[in-house]
């Protein structure tokens, strides 16, 4: 029973060690301002889904840069940007994927995307980067990079809240894992001095023996 009891305190201590590691490298990954970052390259126009855009409940800033020339996004209704790129090659962002702070991307289509620039769809446009907020959720973002090139996309979340949790997360395995390992020192302590306490009387009791012989 004692070594099941330290077994289990040590796999606690394990799980203390492994949240603290986790929310360290949250905390240092989210920065004091609690910031996520998600990036990606496309090749093609690219959409942003409600999927990925309208996730979290807070502000997200869309930023595409390219060697090649200013780039055109815009703000849309799902269905008016499903209805743009109908038939034409686009990239989609799939999935924002974590802890590899990615962007998957997936590939369809097969006409060219004419310019939709100035098209009356927009709810709001901007040249490399925007601000969508969630007042109008849900929504999409359309990246058209016309004659400028493969285009750096990055998604940006900020919220202060996240940094806080990070350090909380950070603070309870510090104690998971101070309170086990503590445990375990002092049963260790324990254990040998008992193993001490029993080695003398078993010297004097072969001495005796060796007297009466």
């Amino acid at each position: 029973m004692p070594h099941a009891r330290r077994l289990a305190v040590a796999l606690v201590a394990l799980l203390g060690l492994v949240v603290t590691v986790l929310g360290a490298w949250l905390a240092f990954t989210l920065g004091t301002s609690g910031t996520a970052r998600f990036t990606a390259t496309a090749s093609e126009p690219l959409v942003i889904g409600p999927s990925t855009l309208n996730r979290v409940a807070v502000p997200v800033t869309v930023s595409a840069t390219s060697r090649g020339g200013p780039v055109f996004l815009g703000v849309a209704s799902p269905q008016d940007a499903a209805e743009l790129i109908s038939g034409a090659r686009h990239q989609q962002v799939v999935v924002a994927e974590f802890p590899a702070r990615t962007l998957r991307l997936a590939t369809s289509g097969d006409a060219t995307l004419a310019d939709p620039t100035n098209l009356p769809l927009w709810r709001t446009t901007g040249r490399d980067t925007l601000v969508v907020s969630q007042d109008n959720a849900p929504e999409s973002v359309v990246i058209y990079p016309g004659s400028a090139g493969p285009v750096d996309v990055t998604l940006t979340w900020t919220r202060n809240a996240w940094f806080l949790q990070s350090v909380v997360v950070l603070i309870a395995g510090l104690v998971v894992l101070a309170l086990a390992a503590g445990w375990l020192w002092r049963s260790t302590r324990s254990r040998a001095g008992r193993q001490q306490g029993r080695a003398p009387r078993t010297s004097g009791r072969r001495s005796d023996l060796e007297a009466q012989a």
